[in-house]
């Protein structure tokens, strides 16, 4: 079982964050209990993994790329560590479980995946695909001062900038949005023509032999909510489960 990790794009790593030396992304417990093997990976987020300019200069989806080399990893090598390729099972949460679902739609992973499972995230949600790329490609360049009408021009002068001030340059705002917050995660997968070849609704013929489960986790979106609608988290004083959210809140 191969876990792609969540933090819109934008955020986290295989292990996930540590609690007094538990990280969130254990893979021991699924290991015990199910009596699997369970591989965990990072790749790369943010415009790092995911900057395009919409053409050939950047053609975008470098984080989906970096998935699918792990995944193709795994196939050719998890025999070694006493699993079987042909039983390959891909699973994600939030963005990694849109990763997870744009995985089995790629051309690309024909072969290598026999099922996959979506935590709160599909290929078709309105924020799992970047649709106007170039444009924020072109607001980083202008934060890190690189011109941006040309995107040669634009990438070579990126390539050459600071990766750290690339990272930084365009911060996610979290309060006084003029638009829902989950509108908000400029770093995405893009239709490049290639690994995501189309639409992805008109992809699914490319996903007919893989066995596939998508659900929602409980309470997964709430923490956007509680941004975007305060008086969310005004009600969820009253419950536990609301705590997290409005430390979140009161902190920013």
């Amino acid at each position: 079982m191969i876990w792609i990790f969540g933090g819109g794009f934008l955020v986290g790593s295989g292990q996930g964050a540590n609690f007094l030396n538990n990280y969130l992304y254990d893979g021991l417990e699924i290991a015990t209990r199910g009596r699997v093997i369970v591989v965990t990976f990072n790749y790369r987020v943010g415009p790092l993994g995911f900057l395009s300019t919409g053409d050939a200069n950047a053609p975008g989806n470098q984080g989906l790329w970096d998935q699918h080399m792990a995944i193709s990893w795994v196939k050719r090598n998890i025999a070694a560590f006493g699993g079987d390729p042909n039983k390959i099972t891909i699973f994600g949460e939030s963005a990694g479980a849109a990763s997870v679902s744009l995985q089995t739609l790629s051309p690309y992973n024909k072969g290598l995946i026999k099922r996959a499972i979506s935590q709160s995230g599909v290929a078709t949600c309105s924020w799992a695909i970047q649709r106007n790329p170039l444009y924020w490609a072109q607001q980083l360049a202008a934060k890190v001062g690189c011109q941006r009408n040309d995107s040669a021009a634009m990438m070579h002068c990126l390539k050459i900038t600071d990766p750290e001030a690339i990272t930084l340059a365009i911060p996610l705002k979290l309060i006084n949005l003029e638009n829902p917050l989950i509108f908000n995660l400029v770093w995405a997968p893009v239709i490049d023509g290639n690994f995501i070849p189309d639409e992805p609704k008109k992809l699914y013929r490319n996903a007919a032999g893989i066995d596939y489960i998508a659900g929602v986790n409980n309470m997964d979106g709430h923490l956007f909510a509680g941004l975007d609608v305060p008086s969310i988290n005004k009600a969820g004083k009253t419950y536990p489960y609301g705590a997290g959210v409005i430390l979140f809140t009161e902190l920013e």
